[in-house]
């Protein structure tokens, strides 16, 4: 009688040990499960903490760049006598069919004037420099001062344009930039473009850059 009850508590108690070992198999499955999901949501916030911290550093980024340019054109207009023209003046149309000079104040009697063909803006207002009364062709002396400030608008605005239109489609950022700095170095907005002189140029050698200015435009128009 003692063998047979003590082989019934060896198979008792191997019967509670596996048992427990099932349960603990268990309870460390359980355990693990909900480390892993506790893992993902805290691996997520962590993707949406830099998400958030990228586009904030971007936007900050694009206050500072706008910050420097408004202060590169206060200096620029502070070093600049006599620029008192409003910034924020823009042209509603960017192109005219022509530009019937005869019906403009000044001297209708000129016959050149007249038949003076402007088909584009910037040949309109070159056609207005030479029928004006007043000498409206300035010769700037010292382009470099108002470089930076043009560059800045120029790539801001050209960097806009890419984005809108996708000609900067598959570039990257710096790529973007050097492609506009080349565009920049032949743009007419490039102030070392425009007419200048020396900034010691005599009143008669900057009379002589007006006098060939004005003859180039003439030529031009006068096609």
């Amino acid at each position: 009688m003692a063998g047979k009850k003590g082989a019934e508590n060896s198979k008792k108690v191997a019967g509670n040990a596996r048992k427990a070992e099932a349960a603990a198999a268990k309870d460390a499955a359980s355990n693990a499960k909900k480390a892993a999901i506790e893992d993902a949501e805290w691996a997520k916030g962590g993707k949406d903490s830099s998400k958030k911290e990228a586009e904030a550093a971007k936007k900050a980024e694009a206050a500072r760049k706008k910050a420097e340019r408004e202060a590169a054109l206060k200096e620029e207009e502070a070093n600049t006598p006599g620029r008192n023209t409003p910034k924020n003046n823009k042209t509603a149309t960017k192109k005219t069919r022509g530009l019937d000079l005869s019906q403009l104040d000044g001297d209708s009697s000129s016959s050149k004037a007249a038949t003076l063909n402007a088909s584009g803006i910037d040949n309109a207002l070159d056609a207005l420099s030479l029928t004006g009364k007043a000498d409206s062709g300035k010769i700037d002396k010292h382009p470099e001062r108002r470089f930076k400030a043009a560059y800045a608008a120029f790539e801001e605005r050209r960097l806009q344009e890419m984005e809108s239109d996708g000609s900067g489609q598959g570039l990257r950022l710096n790529q973007k930039k050097d492609k506009v700095r080349k565009e920049f170095e032949k743009s007419p907005e490039n102030p070392f473009n425009q007419v200048t002189a020396r900034f010691d140029a005599t009143k008669e050698e900057i009379a002589e850059i007006k006098k060939n200015e004005r003859t180039k435009i003439e030529n031009r128009l006068g096609a």
